[in-house]
């Protein structure tokens, strides 16, 4: 008999890991998957979800719904984790650390797909190399062909509303439309794969009427990364260090770096390159590339850019890399929140269009927060005189009007480990709840130097190997 399988959400990681089962045990499961929407990508507000925070837009801007979900979107940089990132040798992050590596390779070569097998230059001391998935790669539903979507029981405009227990197991799951009418699903297997946000508010709901998550940290330590510009360099190449930070190309993906930078109390983030600042036919192709539906670039400015186009164009065809004009870009640090934090996910009062509980993200930038921004600042000016590189500064650590934003990569309210506050285990499981696993980037303590969605397939990979035992 075959094992039935339920996937609650399609998203990056639902259909990543809808892809990977099919691969490895496709004639001995059954899967199911629920979707809260569909081929259309859509927003938190046009899906009929609702979110209530006074500081963050993570919720509203950060996250979409619809087959692939927010990688439908935004696409992201494939990353991982690494010792340089563990300096005072954390055993949570040496575990994790541990399974990015063991896995990296396995999960590069299946988000580029294709025959050929591709690696992740040796990085030299701060340096780290990532890839910026081509336009038609981002969508991980896309991934799931004709004969894979026969395979599966695909739900859309569905919505997972309670879990049904049998001890301490899932037995079925109550489902909703946005019309109110309702669909019972029953699996022997369930995995929560509906993002950070939605997959925490899932879990308080379930916990709400079982009390399975009490002792847990559940929706606490709530993290991001935090970004600010800090400076604008000139007349010079994107040159530090005697390392190229120009992305170059492979097969249609771009190859980038980024120089990770680390405060003196442990505190970790990374420095990369905004290139082109300001030039209107730049970003156009920007917000044409992050699935824009408007843009705010007006025709006659568009075709103003003719000779920048005519050089962007040249550069990407015939020399595989991207044009960086050398008086418009700058340096731009994203660092992560401390861990423990103060911020935390919970249920709001208020209910949204499904009649559920709307979540409540608190979240702020702390005082550490703006002194780690500041102390960074300073060593990167040191950084930027020791290479003569020309500058001006672009963040006052005297003034309270920076722009600092968070940067849409959630992490820290589900976190793994097998310590006592620990929601999911380094296999998955959600603590307590023998049947259900969950992937999301909010297994992470913290966000460390990468953007960690790709960080997330290492742990689908593991669980996968581990299937069975």
């Amino acid at each position: 008999m075959k094992i039935k399988i339920c996937i609650i959400g399609c998203g990056t990681f639902g259909s990543y890991l809808t892809k990977r089962l099919l691969e490895k045990h496709g004639d001995s499961i059954d899967i199911t998957v629920i979707e809260i929407g569909n081929q259309k990508t859509q927003t938190e507000s046009e899906i009929g979800l609702d979110s209530i925070s006074e500081n963050s837009t993570v919720s509203k801007d950060g996250r979409y719904f619809g087959f692939g979900g927010t990688s439908a979107r935004w696409g992201g940089q494939v990353l991982f984790f690494d010792k340089r990132e563990n300096s005072n040798n954390n055993a949570t992050w040496n575990r994790i650390i541990d399974i990015n590596d063991k896995h990296k390779n396995t999960v590069i070569n299946k988000l580029l797909g294709g025959k050929e097998k591709y690696k992740l230059p040796q990085d030299q001391n701060n340096i780290k190399t990532g890839i910026w998935l081509k336009y038609n790669k981002r969508n991980l539903f896309n991934r799931l062909n004709k004969k894979n979507l026969k395979k599966i029981n695909l739900h859309s405009d569905l919505r997972v509303v309670d879990f049904i227990f049998s001890d301490d197991k899932i037995s079925k799951l109550i489902c909703k439309s946005k019309k109110g009418q309702t669909k019972e699903i029953t699996a022997d297997i369930f995995y929560l794969t509906a993002g950070t946000l939605e997959s925490c508010r899932l879990l308080m709901q379930l916990n709400k009427t079982t009390g399975f998550l009490n002792s847990t940290g559940l929706g606490e330590n709530f993290g991001d990364h935090i970004s600010t510009e800090l400076f604008h360099i000139y007349q010079s190449a994107p040159i530090i260090n005697g390392i190229d930070f120009t992305p170059h190309l492979y097969k249609g993906s771009l190859i980038t770096k980024r120089m990770i930078v680390q405060t003196d109390d442990g505190i970790f983030g990374f420095l990369h390159c905004v290139f082109n600042k300001n030039i209107k036919s730049f970003k156009f192709i920007k917000e044409l590339l992050f699935g824009k539906r408007t843009t705010t670039v007006t025709f006659s400015e568009f075709i103003s850019g003719f000779i920048f186009l005519f050089q962007f164009v040249f550069h990407l065809f015939f020399k595989q890399k991207l044009y960086v004009d050398k008086n418009l870009w700058s340096l731009q640090l994203d660092m992560e929140q401390a861990f423990p934090n103060s911020n935390k996910l919970s249920l709001a009062s208020n209910t949204d269009q499904y009649g559920e509980n709307s979540l409540h993200v608190d979240w702020d930038i702390s005082k550490h927060d703006i002194d780690s921004i500041s102390e960074m600042r300073k060593k990167v000016e040191q950084l930027l005189r020791k290479n003569n590189l020309k500058y001006t500064p672009l963040y006052n650590p005297a003034s309270t009007n920076n722009k600092v934003e968070d940067v849409y990569h959630p992490v820290g309210c589900l976190r793994m480990g097998h310590d006592e506050k620990a929601i999911v285990n380094y296999n998955g499981q959600v603590k307590n709840i023998k049947n259900l696993f969950h992937f999301s980037t909010g297994i992470f303590p913290s966000a460390k130097s990468i953007n960690p969605s790709a960080a997330v397939c290492c742990f689908i990979e593991e669980h996968l190997e581990n299937w069975g035992k």
